[in-house]
């Protein structure tokens, strides 16, 4: 399913197979949840609304370009069993958890609803809009939806036709880079093309789960768009200030928990991880007294990018405190300097 569904392309990027433009990362997803929970211990505020709010719009956004109008009617007409299956398949290969459908009422109303039970979510904010965003798109209705703890301690989340609150600010439309040429190369699989090093990273099926075995990682395929909006959306909400609260709640990530050991292996060894992940090209790297500058071809999530090449500096210096500059060319490149202090 991952083998069909995604190519990573020698541009260092990963794209859907059947939706070219639409790009999506394999990365470590343990992040997630604790960025959004590091960005509200930093604001000293919750974000999650916001979050959810965000990731539902895209999600809605995203299926309904994907799937024609009919189409979606008639899966919903049918039945969430039939969607509620294939939404079970792609999120254990995609390591999202296990999810489950526990009940439905369908019947065209106010009243209708869809309680889905998930274990192991890869991110709880991020599952609850893609649930409202993904029942908004068969519908064509409004949705909210409410989360809770059963006793076999799974997360229930039910998704029911209702208005939600008045939507945020006109999100910000994230601007398209044209993406270049390169010649990253991966060694994969004959039968699939998946890059062989995936093989060594543990699927649990039944749990739902991608692991990785060297760092005990929790790893998932998933969109940047939804990350780039949720950021676009933050930052229109709460203010300037926001762009730097990423990037330092990602560092202090990164340094808490990545393996420097498999980061800072050398400039080959990071162009491959990156590559990998689908985040780009590491096209230029440059360190000189104290000061490191990376550039980066065909980036997304700059201000993650940012975060996390402040942290793997800081690992491989054993430096605390460090500055950081960082602009995005016209052509998308994006480079980031940083400096000891």
């Amino acid at each position: 399913m991952v083998g069909r569904g995604q190519l990573w392309k020698s541009d260092g990027t990963i794209v859907e197979s059947r939706d070219p433009e639409h790009r999506m990362l394999f990365c470590e997803s343990d992040n997630l949840d604790a960025l959004f929970g590091g960005i509200e211990e930093i604001i000293g505020m919750p974000i999650g609304k916001i979050v959810v709010e965000s990731k539902r719009r895209v999600t809605k956004e995203y299926m309904e370009k994907l799937i024609p109008a009919w189409v979606r009617k008639f899966l919903y007409v049918v039945g969430p069993k039939m969607i509620t299956r294939r939404i079970t398949d792609i999120g254990r290969a995609y390591g999202y958890g296990n999810i489950e459908l526990v009940e439905y009422r369908r019947r065209f109303g106010d009243a209708d609803y869809l309680l889905l039970a998930v274990n192991n979510p890869y991110s709880l904010h991020l599952f609850q809009g893609d649930s409202m965003g993904g029942l908004e798109a068969a519908t064509g209705r409004e949705c909210t939806a409410e989360v809770k703890r059963d006793a076999e301690g799974r997360y229930l989340v039910e998704v029911k036709v209702g208005t939600h609150p008045p939507e945020l600010q006109e999100r910000l439309k994230a601007r398209r880079y044209p993406l270049k040429p390169g010649n990253i190369r991966l060694e994969r699989c004959g039968g699939c093309g998946v890059p062989l090093e995936i093989a060594r990273y543990r699927w649990d099926l039944a749990r739902g789960t991608i692991t990785d075995p060297r760092t005990g990682m929790r790893m998932a395929i998933f969109g940047p768009a939804g990350l780039e909006a949720i950021f676009y959306d933050l930052e229109a909400e709460l203010g300037d200030a926001v762009p730097a609260t990423i990037i330092e709640a990602e560092r202090r990530y990164v340094k808490d928990h990545l393996d420097h050991q498999e980061w800072l292996r050398g400039e080959e060894a990071l162009r491959h991880m990156m590559a990998l992940r689908g985040l780009g090209i590491l096209s230029e790297y440059k360190a000189h007294n104290g000061s490191f500058t990376a550039t980066i071809s065909n980036a997304c999530v700059p201000h993650l990018m940012v975060g996390i090449v402040q942290g793997l500096f800081e690992m491989a210096t054993g430096s605390d405190s460090t500055t950081y500059q960082w602009s995005r060319a016209e052509d998308g490149d994006l480079t980031i300097t940083i400096n000891a202090t």
